[in-house]
């Protein structure tokens, strides 16, 4: 059987690496029936979205993904450990010879989930920028402007943007990071490529540029909002809240109102350059 992967995630390709030293191991199996009877839903998205979490038989969890409208059963399960190490996505008709076993939201899911079940850091809507080393994070909900701002910092001298839309945060070396993902916006920018946190931004547009700086407890009130924890998984949550406070606590957060202009672009170079 053929695997299909998106465009997207070859920017993050490496060489293959030791048995035992993968972060999460992926296997590929033909077809088999479910007795879900077997399985407690811990979340459901539906109707509105696709996925549901489970926990089965008492040592794995389990994602399916399914088109309520079209299909009367999920089109794609995959199942893994109680740590989301080692996952296996299993086949249907509907793949025809061809595989995407990280298709979308299932790819979101299992990351996120493993990054916060083994205590690793969150998966923010924030778009990415370095500039002279030094990240810069512009989160924001859907629609809030994070391609539009990632597109003119496209063209701003001694600045890369990593990603338009989503960030995995983390500690390194006692330090917290930002790394791009293969989620990208509609700027399309998505690159294996991580930065030192120097500030937050919460954007939205405006009238003119302006930012307020936030209290830690605001901050982490929207880093919460803007995360991806793992609702079904109460622990989980925890970690997230927990995760977020430490950003909060630990980076200068602020609102930023913006026109989307180059005027934005220079309006925090010069503030926080």
């Amino acid at each position: 059987m053929g695997i299909i992967v998106d465009p997207a995630f070859k920017a993050f390709a490496i060489p293959s690496v030791p048995d035992g030293q993968q972060d999460i191991l992926f296997h590929i199996v033909e077809q088999q029936a479910f007795d879900l009877s077997a399985c407690v839903s811990l979340f459901s998205s539906l109707p509105e979205g696709l996925w549901r979490a489970w926990s089965c038989r008492g040592d794995s969890y389990m994602f399916s993904l399914h088109d309520i409208a079209a299909d009367n059963k999920p089109y794609r399960i995959a199942i893994g450990d109680r740590r989301l190490l080692d996952i296996t996505t299993f086949s249907t008709q509907r793949d025809r010879r061809m595989i995407s076993p990280l298709e979308y939201p299932l790819d979101e899911l299992i990351i996120s989930g493993h990054c916060n079940l083994n205590r690793i850091g969150i998966l923010l809507h924030s778009a990415l920028v370095s500039l002279q080393g030094r990240g810069l994070l512009f989160s924001g909900t859907s629609g809030s402007g994070k391609s539009t701002l990632s597109e003119l910092w496209l063209h701003a001298a001694g600045a890369e943007v990593f990603t338009d839309d989503r960030v995995i945060v983390r500690e390194k070396e006692e330090a917290l990071w930002a790394y791009g993902t293969p989620w990208h916006g509609t700027a399309g920018v998505h690159q294996n490529k991580g930065a030192p946190i120097a500030a937050i931004f919460f954007i939205r547009h405006g009238s003119g540029n302006e930012v307020k700086q936030l209290s830690v407890m605001e901050s982490a009130n929207r880093l919460m909002v803007r995360c991806f924890p793992t609702f079904w998984h109460k622990e989980g949550i925890q970690f997230a809240l927990d995760f977020c406070a430490r950003i909060a606590s630990s980076v200068a957060c602020y609102e930023f109102g913006f026109v989307p202009d180059a005027s934005a672009v220079e309006f925090i170079r010069k503030r926080f350059c």
